[in-house]
């Protein structure tokens, strides 16, 4: 492999040309020769450059390839300015941040410099460092010159037909040139040529971007021709001031020229078309101008910062117009300003340094300071002063004392404000902004205050932005301001951040619960503002309003189900998650039961049953009285044969964890012979009673039909009939149960029940007929006897309808032959 590492090329492809062999020993020896030396070669040692371009330079190294048997290398290499102790690289400074780049190829490096700055004006120089120990190496210094941006241009022949415009600085390589004819703007680009202008046209350049720079003219004859320059390219003047400036111009009979400033391009009637300054109403009475053979003064009294403008001049004669695009004279107008710079941090006795100065401060001028309005006669630029932050400082020239400047002064009368007016709302948009009068202007600092402590937000602009407020950003904020003179503190602006219930959740106070015991549910919630409460049990509304807590003074029973709470505010509303009450209780007094019911027969089954209501659920117990011993457990007790000894008194027990309650029941066992009989009695009670039922009902029948019969006659023969049924009964009555005991006739009697038996008694008696020979074979005499017990009092009529409620009896006898 070549060792091409660090060897001139020159001197490598020289060697090429000879053989191999000898190629090869030649580049050895070479390359030796190169690699012994420590180098640093740059490409140039001084630049010009304009503010805002970008600056590359170059610069290349060499080494020995080997030393004392080490093969040395090369760690790093970079660019610096400044050193302490040891050289601090250039991408390790604050002021380069993200402008600069190293970059090498082989053992070429560049630095790259972009947007430079006038500070950036210094002496750079290159260094590489190898693994051996001292082995580095620093080069020549390359000095940077960066100016405002005046490119110093002139116009010279690049050969007989073009015009070269060069500068003194160097330019970008892109660099791009506007020319200008007789102040008319007419090309651009890097060269001029001759052909587009005459023998007695003026040429003039400038670098794109910075027309305010022109070069001087060129005239293409030589020695004469058309032009106007100026006194000054900038000029820099103190408000309330005046300021003139002026220009000299080459031209034969002229007729006509004025000033005028192209930033008043609106206010021409033809924009193309510029007009005379003294002719400008914002201008009127301040501006005068002096024209003294071919030169023209404009003065300006009684500056203001907006009379910063470009003003140029214009001639016109018969034959040429001077163009209007060539730049002309800049004036800046300028208040005093005081630089505030603290140099020294000591609390107890602060200084700092002001500077009286301004963006284009006029030289050759003394200074006044003022300490509260009053002068304290110190004539320098510059003024150390105890910081105190009720002092309000300013400057002014000597020779302008009443155009002060600005006073410098601590923040004061600091506050907070937002943009809102009504409650703030989770997910609301808040522009809290800080605002305090100070001079230099305040930087601010925010900071949240809750109940726990005071945090610092980010950020030090004099708004802060909350998007999406939440309800962590509730609380009390205020913002510090400060400068350089001191700081002020704001008041509290409190941020209560209004929010529907988020959560809602129910808690017992313990959880087993026992009868007896006092009980409260808690509910608690998150809402703002506070929100209300109603209470759910089982799905039904309880109470409402009561707050977040509701009290059980001593539970029940009936106290037990399922609970939630309902919290809301304005902002929406929410449920809990149910809890459950579950009362416990010891067992109610059990209820006995037998089965089948009354005395148990000896020989038979009986169940004897016990039921409860209790939390948790009873066990029962069966005892038989006078035993300790438990006769059964469970439910119910069934006794199978049942024999005598089992009669008796038997309880039950129905037991929880909360107690126990018992019920007694009396068991009767009576002998099987004892059964029979009773059994046999009722039996014939029964029957008796069947039949008597059937012959009631029988005579009843005959009853009806009887009096049927004797309604179908004259309604007076029934009243008559009616009545001596009454005279006779008494007899009829008595005669008739004679002959029934005497003659063994057979008597009927119907009896019917009214409903209530408090009714009043009535008899109706009707006398039998004399039995005789013609109806005699018809039926036998029959006497009857009617009683009847009724709800209503007697009535002549009878009623039908009546029947159901009445009491008949009837006694009838039997004439037998």
């Amino acid at each position: 492999m070549w060792p091409t590492r660090g060897c001139d090329w020159k001197r490598r492809k020289a060697a090429m040309n000879l053989s191999t062999a000898a190629s090869l020993f030649l580049i050895v020896l070479f390359c030796e020769e190169v690699q012994s030396k420590w180098n640093v070669n740059c490409n140039s040692q001084n630049i010009c450059a304009l503010k805002g371009s970008t600056v590359r330079m170059h610069c290349d190294y060499s080494h020995p390839y080997r030393q004392d048997g080490t093969t040395i290398s090369v760690k790093q290499t970079f660019w610096f300015t400044k050193t302490d102790k040891d050289p601090l690289d250039l991408n390790t400074q604050e002021e380069y941040a993200g402008r600069v780049e190293n970059s090498c190829i082989s053992e070429d490096c560049t630095l790259t410099i972009r947007d430079v700055k006038e500070s950036d004006s210094a002496a750079y120089k290159f260094r590489f460092v190898t693994n051996k120990s001292g082995g580095s190496y620093t080069g020549p210094k390359v000095v940077l010159s960066v100016r405002d941006s005046n490119p110093n241009l002139t116009v010279k022949k690049k050969n007989y037909y073009n015009l070269e415009c060069s500068s003194s600085c160097v330019l970008p390589d892109d660099s791009t040139y506007v020319w200008y004819k007789n102040g008319q703007n007419i090309h651009i680009g890097k060269y001029f040529s001759k052909t587009w202008a005459s023998n007695t046209d003026s040429i003039s350049c400038a670098l794109k971007g910075h027309e305010d720079f022109p070069s001087p003219s060129f005239c293409i004859r030589n020695y004469y021709c058309e032009q106007v320059t100026y006194s000054h390219g900038r000029i820099c003047a103190l408000k309330g001031s005046s300021v003139s400036f002026n220009s000299s111009y080459i031209s034969s009979y002229s007729t006509t020229s004025f000033w005028f400033s192209p930033e008043r391009s609106t206010e021409w009637n033809d924009i193309s078309q510029p007009e005379d300054l003294k002719l400008d109403s914002k201008y009127l009475g301040r501006v005068r101008v002096t024209n003294i053979k071919q030169k023209s003064t404009l003065t300006i009294n009684n500056l203001m910062e907006n009379d910063s403008a470009e003003y140029r001049f214009i001639f016109k004669k018969y034959s040429l117009s001077w163009g209007s695009d060539l730049h002309g004279t800049t004036l800046t107008v300028t208040g005093l300003q005081v630089e505030v710079t603290r140099i020294s941090a000591n609390q107890d006795s602060p200084y700092a340094e002001l500077k009286c100065h301004s963006r284009c401060t006029p030289a050759g001028y003394n200074y006044r300071w003022f300490r509260n309005g009053q002068d304290i006669r110190h004539n320098k630029s510059t003024y150390i002063v105890l910081i105190n932050t009720t002092d309000k400082i300013s400057c002014a020239l000597s020779s302008f004392k009443e155009l002060r400047a600005p006073e410098v002064y601590a923040p004061v009368s600091t506050s907070v404000s937002a943009d809102f007016t009504d409650d703030i709302v989770e997910g609301n948009q808040v522009f809290l902004k800080c605002s305090s009068n100070a001079n230099p202007p305040a930087n601010y600092t925010w900071y949240k205050k809750t109940q726990s402590s005071t945090v610092q937000l980010h950020g030090k602009d004099s708004e802060v932005y909350l998007h999406e407020i939440q309800t962590s950003d509730s609380g009390k904020y205020f913002c510090v301001a400060n400068n350089q003179l001191g700081e002020s503190i704001s008041e509290y602006l409190n941020i209560d951040v209004k929010y529907a219930p988020k959560r809602a959740d129910v808690s017992l106070s313990h959880v087993e619960i026992v009868e007896g015991d006092s009980v409260h549910l808690t509910c608690s919630s998150d809402g703002n503002p506070t929100p209300s409460y109603s209470w759910y049990k089982d799905n039904q509304e309880m109470l409402q309003g009561q707050g977040g807590m509701y009290q059980f003074t001593s539970v029940t029973s009936e106290d037990s189900g399922t609970y939630c709470c309902e919290v809301g505010n304005i902002y929406g509303r929410m449920n809990s998650s149910s809890v459950l009450i579950n009362v416990e209780y010891p067992p109610r007094l059990p209820s006995v039961s037998v089965n089948p019911p009354g005395d148990v027969a000896a020989g038979s089954s009986v169940n004897l049953s016990c039921t409860s209501v209790a939390n948790p659920a009873a066990t029962y117990t069966w005892y038989k009285e006078h035993s300790t011993s438990p006769a059964a457990d469970g439910q119910t007790f069934t006794i199978v044969d049942i024999r005598g000894e089992h009669g008796g008194n038997y309880y039950c027990q129905a037991r929880n964890s909360r107690g126990n309650h018992n019920s007694t029941v009396h068991l009767i066992v009576v002998s099987s012979s004892a059964s029979s009989a009773v059994a046999g009695l009722i039996t014939i009670l029964l029957l008796i009673g069947l039949f008597l039922s059937a012959f009631i009902i029988f005579r009843k029948k005959k009853v009806v039909r009887q009096i049927h019969q004797s309604r179908e006659g004259a309604e007076d023969n029934e009243t008559k009939r009616l009545g001596n049924l009454g005279r006779h009964m008494g007899s009829s009555s008595t005669a008739g149960l004679g002959n029934s005991v005497d003659q063994g006739d057979v008597c009927y009697a119907s009896v019917l029940f009214s409903k209530n038996q408090e009714e009043s008694l009535y008899s109706n008696f009707v006398p039998a007929e004399p039995k005789t020979s013609q109806n005699e074979e018809k039926e036998e005499d029959v006497e009857y006897s009617a009683i009847m017990i009724k709800n209503t009092p007697f009535k002549k009529s009878y009623d039908a309808s009546e029947e159901s409620s009445a009491l008949y009896s009837t006694v009838c006898k039997v004439n037998r032959l």
